[in-house]
């Protein structure tokens, strides 16, 4: 059982890689809205905030890349979007946690406008190969809405993940430190 303390958060990604996409089935009306739709996006938070939480561990980034080959097939089908964003959220977080202060205000601010870029670009890469036509003032009210969702998102969770992470940092193994 020791070898699965390691694992903890790769397991609690893939769980909540599954959570998003049967939310997002039920939550699509609450998502939706007149001017467009909003994501839920609750694993590039959940990565924003164990990088936040676990600075240090560069292993992280490479769960952050295997994350993101799974949810990039279980969403798109494709290998591409997550692939590049949850590595580039994971780099931002560990980044950011040194850069600024340890408050929770600062580090939801840092989720939302993480999150907002993230979303920006998966726009401007599915409108560059033609998988949506939205324009740039209907994007804009789509950010809006999924910053609203992202605090949301973060107020509810930010303990979770920031408990899985100090107790269960990703591929270390916690019982050499103990006496």
């Amino acid at each position: 059982m020791r070898i699965f303390k390691q694992w903890v958060l790769a397991i609690a990604l893939y769980l909540a890689l599954v959570v998003e996409g049967t939310l997002s089935v039920y939550l699509q009306p609450a998502l939706t809205y007149q001017h467009g739709r909003a994501g839920l996006l609750l694993l590039p938070i959940a990565v924003l905030i164990i990088a936040y939480e676990d600075e240090r561990n560069e292993k992280e980034i490479w769960l952050a890349l295997a994350a993101g080959v799974v949810a990039d097939l279980y969403f798109w089908g494709i290998i591409g979007i997550y692939t590049f964003i949850l590595p580039a959220l994971s780099a931002f977080g560990r980044w950011y946690a040194r850069v600024f202060p340890e408050l929770f205000v600062f580090r939801l601010l840092g989720n939302i406008v993480a999150i907002t870029v993230s979303c920006l670009y998966t726009w401007l890469v599915f409108r560059l190969i033609g998988w949506t036509d939205l324009t740039l003032k209907a994007i804009g009210f789509s950010l809006l809405y999924t910053a609203g969702w992202t605090t949301g998102i973060s107020l509810a969770t930010y303990w979770l993940w920031a408990k899985l992470a100090r107790s269960y940092p990703f591929l270390v193994d916690l019982d050499n430190y103990r006496y």
